[in-house]
């Protein structure tokens, strides 16, 4: 989709109240579009939208002048999602399951086959960065898979790393708006370079980039669709979700005003884990503001990857929460591969909690010496970003200066002040999502509008060695 294509239905979802967003209206439309026939009740199975919702929705397709009609998409509307979405499958490709045979692709797909000549001249697989060759035949159900989820055409897609040369057969099929592939791995960038060139590809373009770095400024907020196959162990899979929010689009602006973007999509592979190891896995994906749309059991078939039994799952993920992680994350000199962690070395997965901090600065001092606002303003920052106090405590210094703690659920909150030299200090630790630290922060900071203002946190929990890293506060 191209800006205005994402402000019309970003306008027409906020009309509608639908929850879902500009991505939730997309849904309708490609279903719609696929299944004209469909009552609301099926379209609602389909998209997963509640019927109410999905009704108002239409609703407001209509006064867009987008379909003519609530229950049809009609010839305006099949005119429009083509031109503005880029639809091109108006049917189901792929209405069976995906246990089929390299011999039973429809005919339609089949020339896509034709990409196991490239495969042979792929880089060898590289054990010490996680890398196991996925083949032919899970390359192609990769590809067919998000054909079915509609979520190639028109979409911008981008890998987190790509030594199976998936990008190659979603390229092949040329219904992306644009593809991108970042890898730490230069043998990698160079062969999938001389094949897209090989192929005339368009829009397809490489990134020499290690994710332990955040991602560069120009690539992030800007993706509809993230697919990563990372490094089997938990910190490998935790920092790469990281890598996955801040590249994923997470918020649109209309006439000054910011709308938040959710319903993004992340297809992640990744090997089977023993019962608590997978509880972490799945605790990690909800940490990252991400819900489990759908699982595929042992989906992906590799050439070697003997750690994971040669098989491995595929998630289909949604971005459900809008903060973005912290784009200055970094990830130094910690193991991060399979082969780094086998020297027996337990590290933190999940953490305990983390730690905010921050301070505000102010040239006049008048909010400063607001005791009542100032507390206020405090409570309210913590129950917006839904962290449940317990108990609450303040106390006015002479001749002045205000300190006001919280006792959460999750741990405490603390604000201080000091008028005399127009400064404020902010702490909170919390053990709970770490977008609910940054909603209360990013409340905080509305409320106060200070004239400068630093922020920091830090994970927290066992062995955890990190330093602090900042955070720039959105109000």
């Amino acid at each position: 989709m191209d800006t205005e294509t994402e402000e019309i239905l970003t306008k027409i979802a906020s009309k509608a109240q639908l929850a879902e967003g500009m991505e939730g209206i997309r849904s309708i439309l490609l279903i719609m579009y696929r299944f004209p026939i469909l009552k609301n009740k099926k379209v609602a199975q389909k998209t997963g939208i509640a019927i109410p919702a999905l009704a108002a929705a239409r609703g407001e397709l209509v006064k867009a002048d987008i379909i003519a009609d609530k229950k049809f998409l009609g010839e305006k509307g099949k005119k429009w999602v083509e031109s503005n979405l880029n639809l091109v499958l108006d049917y189901d490709p792929f209405p069976n399951t995906f246990n089929f045979t390299l011999d039973e692709i429809p005919q339609e797909f089949s020339y896509l086959k034709e990409i196991q000549t490239y495969l042979n001249d792929r880089p060898k697989a590289e054990y010490a960065l996680d890398q196991s060759h996925a083949n032919l035949l899970t390359i192609l159900k990769r590809t067919f898979y998000l054909l079915k989820r509609g979520e190639i055409e028109g979409r911008k897609i981008i890998f987190l790393g790509d030594d199976d040369a998936t990008s190659i057969a979603v390229a092949l099929t040329g219904l992306a708006k644009e593809i991108t592939v970042l890898d730490v791995d230069e043998r990698i960038l160079d062969f999938l370079s001389k094949v897209a060139l090989d192929k005339s590809l368009i829009n397809f373009n490489i990134i020499h980039h290690d994710l332990r770095n955040p991602c560069p400024k120009e690539i992030q907020n800007n993706y509809d669709i993230v697919v990563m196959d990372p490094p089997y162990t938990n910190e490998g899979l935790r920092l790469f979700l990281k890598r996955a929010r801040e590249v994923l689009k997470s918020n649109i602006t209309i006439k000054g005003k910011l709308y938040p973007v959710i319903g993004k999509k992340c297809f992640l592979c990744f090997g089977n884990k023993p019962p608590e190891e997978t509880l972490k896995v799945q605790l990690s994906i909800l940490d990252h503001g991400f819900i489990v749309k759908e699982m595929l059991p042992n989906f992906n078939h590799y050439a070697g990857a003997s750690i994971i039994g040669q098989f491995s799952h595929l998630y289909y993920l949604q971005s459900v929460i809008t903060t973005n992680t912290p784009s200055n994350y970094t990830y130094e000199s910690q193991p991060l591969y399979t082969s780094e962690l086998k020297n027996g070395r337990e590290l933190t997965f999940r953490p305990i909690g983390y730690h905010f901090t921050g301070e505000m600065r102010f040239t006049s001092k008048e909010i400063l010496m607001d005791n009542k606002t100032i507390f206020q303003a405090f409570l309210d920052s913590l129950t917006s970003a839904k962290l449940k106090v317990i108990d609450i405590y303040n106390h006015n210094y002479h001749p002045f200066g205000y300190s006001v703690a919280a006792i959460l659920e999750t741990s405490h909150a603390a604000l201080h002040t000091w008028p005399e030299h127009g400064y404020a200090s902010i702490d909170f630790f919390i053990c709970d999502e770490f977008q609910k630290g940054l909603e209360a922060l990013s409340i905080l900071k509305e409320k106060f509008n200070p004239e400068t203002s630093k922020f920091f946190y830090i994970e927290r929990g066992k062995e955890s060695t990190d330093n602090y890293k900042a955070i720039e506060i959105q109000s």
